[in-house]
């Protein structure tokens, strides 16, 4: 790969690999079959989170602000610029908590990623492929970024936001063509706008979805600046007043870009890694969400979900349940009240309390009602839980808890749950994800939504970012009648 000098005359290193990458790549077909999957996952969680609050607060916002009509805000048909749809689009997708995470970065790719690279696909009227190519180079550059920072990074800063900057710069910049060099300073805008503070659930306040929107955004504005010749750092990841030492107490500045000039051979397995195996890109390790919570509950969830079903347990059978989990979940998850349905997806006590009164945590669990219910509030109160540094020592690697029910006889129950459901670990079929997405969209889709899926899914050639949008904004009808490039 071709190196970007910086204005010293130094070679610029990690940031100017990663652009060249950006530039260069081939990606290989099973990849880009593998990015439709989060494509359909992603659209479904932003096809029915488009109405809740806080999009349509920004989608008002988006509106008042007008645009040149290049990209479609999908929960609204309105056309607008390409940074304002993507910023519109992708609040909408994680405002349920149902999209996509990857575990190692501990960063959700789809959110800031996806809607960045669909408007500006559907403005460049690009065609299927070069799509998915955007998309998997955009999670392989976020993730890279996210794993970069290290879990210290979490403690402050929501990698969702300041990662995901990078990841969508990275399927913009690709979609328009950047050279090496003009990526190199389109990502060091991205990364002199990136944010995303936890502050915010102190107040169960809405910013969390303000995160992944201004990454999109922002991540598209970096390239347009950078193709108007706006320069920026060309060190902006690994220089001395970079992200890396701005944002991380412990920085892996090796991620960045170990193995990454095998993913760029042009051959299908993405090249070899130095010891001879095949080169793996970042996206075949992302899991997708099944419960609507922040994902550090989904292990406890999962295991109270196994005792409810083994033991067949009733609320009533229940004298207390203690959980034991990893540190960095506690940093997050402690002192949340469920006192708004937002924050009680991330209250442990609630979710737990939940999956063991109703069997599930799906997004009808969380609703103005549903967090007053007093017999889950009641379980509440019998739920604590405490760190285990067993268990600290298995993340970000895994995100283990352990769940013990008390029963009112004496007798006790235990679960650990090391991967949750959605995990590559733990597989999840095609189906599974048409599935979800018709559970998601059904409003919108109706008993088209399978067929839409599928055609997502499998059809060749793939469907355009104009193909999706029109299929979103009709329900997909004329996909599932056969009529799939009529718009």
């Amino acid at each position: 790969m071709s190196d970007v000098t910086g204005a010293a005359g130094a070679t610029a290193g990690a940031t100017s690999q990663l652009a060249s990458f950006i530039v260069e790549a081939s990606v290989p077909a099973t990849v880009r079959q593998t990015a439709r999957r989060y494509l359909l996952d992603w659209l479904g969680s932003s096809l029915a989170g488009g109405e809740m609050r806080p999009p349509s607060l920004i989608r008002e916002v988006v509106t008042a602000l007008g645009g040149h009509a290049q990209a479609t805000v999908l929960a609204s048909g309105r056309r607008t610029s390409a940074p304002l749809a993507a910023l519109a689009n992708a609040a909408a997708s994680h405002v349920l908590e149902m999209d996509d995470l990857d575990p190692g970065s501990i960063y959700h790719p789809a959110a800031p990623t996806v809607p960045a690279a669909l408007a500006v696909g559907e403005q460049l009227n690009v065609d299927g492929d070069a799509l998915l190519d955007a998309i998997a180079i955009g999670y392989e550059v976020g993730i890279r970024v996210g794993e970069a920072l290290g879990p210290s990074h979490y403690e402050h800063w929501h990698t969702t936001g300041t990662a995901g900057t990078f990841g969508a710069a990275a399927a913009a910049a690709r979609l328009h063509g950047l050279s090496p060099e003009e990526t190199v300073h389109a990502l060091g805008s991205a990364g002199t706008t990136t944010a995303g503070l936890w502050e915010f659930l102190s107040d169960g306040a809405m910013s969390k979805q303000l995160h992944p929107a201004k990454a999109a955004h922002d991540g598209i504005l970096s390239v347009l600046l950078a193709q108007q010749g706006f320069t920026a750092a060309t060190r902006i990841l690994e220089g001395e007043k970079g992200v890396l030492a701005a944002m991380s107490d412990e920085p892996h500045p090796e991620r960045l870009t170990a193995g990454l000039a095998a993913l760029a051979a042009p051959s299908e397995g993405g090249g070899s890694s130095e010891g001879g195996e095949p080169a793996v890109w970042r996206i075949d390790g992302v899991a997708f969400k099944v419960h609507a919570a922040c994902r550090h509950t989904h292990s406890a969830v999962d295991a109270a979900l196994q005792l409810r079903t083994e033991h067949e347990l009733e609320v009533a059978q229940i004298e207390r349940v203690d959980v034991r989990i990893y540190e960095q979940a506690l940093g997050l998850l402690d002192g949340v009240e469920p006192t708004t349905p937002y924050a009680a997806k991330f209250s442990l006590p609630f979710c737990v309390a939940t999956a063991l009164q109703f069997g599930d945590l799906g997004p009808g669990r969380f609703s103005e009602s549903t967090i007053r219910e007093q017999t889950t509030l009641d379980l509440v109160e019998r739920v604590s839980f405490e760190t285990d540094p067993e268990l600290d020592a298995c993340y970000p690697e895994s995100w283990p808890s352990v769940v013990t029910v008390t029963l009112t006889d004496g007798s006790s129950v235990s679960a650990r749950v090391d991967h949750p459901a959605g995990d590559v670990e733990a597989g999840v079929e095609d189906g599974e994800l048409a599935a979800k997405f018709a559970r998601m969209t059904g409003p919108q889709f109706g008993d088209e939504a399978r067929a839409f899926a599928d055609q997502l899914l499998s059809a060749s050639p793939a469907l355009s970012p104009s193909e999706i949008v029109g299929a979103s904004r009709t329900g997909g009808l004329a996909i599932a009648t056969g009529a799939r490039r009529s718009w």
